[in-house]
């Protein structure tokens, strides 16, 4: 299956323009699996948990026209948004599929002051299938915690869809190390840019990027510019759990000596 990440610069609050500046970037692709950034279109810097709420309101808009684009397209679409539950509110990505079936993963691991606006996700890690693929979903921050991607992986995730909004500088290395160990796909799409929100300024790492479950780079974005980038995953390669003819990763775990 050929799939895509999708990296770009969204605006900070302009939900329409940065939908719309990401489904042009993705209009010419024939990827089967888009992997959007985290926050994907409201931007990422909030003081107030009122902002969030405002942009929020506007989820049915994004899910509509998300939804019309993978039907037209026959590709599922993974893309992070704000989440709102009655007064909860999630850092969450959703997978959407042709037919219009959809699931919602929450972000378990929290990063810094999302801690003042999200509440941490009650879903867990799960798996979806799609033309032979099994897909597991992640945000951002949960990359920092091993658990994450080997849970992903034990479940038998080929491609973990990763939506982030990276400012730490790690992420992109530790990936190549947690694909080898795990002998997955990690299809990380971050933002590039700069949210400035008052006082507030974070800028992002760009170089978003598909590592192999041999360790390899696939392909990666530069740090500050939109790019989509393709690459065709082999699912026989990330289901191969042999590191030689006799060691294979899962099997040669030792669970009972890894409790404290």
């Amino acid at each position: 299956m050929k799939i895509a990440i999708v990296q770009f610069n969204p605006e900070l609050f302009d939900v329409k323009n940065n939908l719309k500046k990401a489904l042009g970037l993705m209009e010419d692709s024939s990827a089967k699996l888009f992997v959007l950034p985290e926050l994907a279109f409201s931007g990422y810097l909030f003081k107030t948990k009122d902002e969030i709420f405002e942009v929020a309101k506007l989820n049915d808009l994004v899910e509509k026209e998300i939804e019309d684009f993978s039907k037209r397209k026959g590709s599922a679409i993974v893309f992070g948004f704000p989440e709102k539950e009655g007064d909860t509110l999630y850092n969450s990505s959703m997978i959407v599929f042709p037919n219009g079936r959809k699931r919602i993963y929450r972000k378990t691991h929290l990063f810094f002051e999302e801690k003042k606006f999200f509440v941490a996700g009650n879903t867990g890690f799960f798996v979806e299938e799609f033309k032979g693929i099994k897909i597991g979903l992640a945000i951002c921050f949960d990359w920092f915690f091993p658990e994450s991607f080997r849970t992903l992986a034990l479940m038998g995730a080929d491609v973990i869809a990763h939506s982030a909004n990276l400012v730490m500088p790690y992420c992109q290395s530790s990936n190549v190390y947690a694909s080898l160990q795990n002998k997955v796909y990690i299809a990380t799409a971050n933002r590039w840019g700069k949210d400035e929100n008052g006082e507030k300024v974070l800028e992002f790492t760009g170089k978003s990027q598909i590592t192999s479950p041999k360790g390899e780079v696939l392909v990666q974005a530069p740090k500050d510019k939109d790019a989509i980038l393709e690459v065709d995953v082999h699912p026989e390669l990330s289901r191969n759990k042999h590191l030689n003819d006799l060691n294979d990763i899962f099997e040669d775990r030792k669970p009972k000596f890894y409790r404290l």
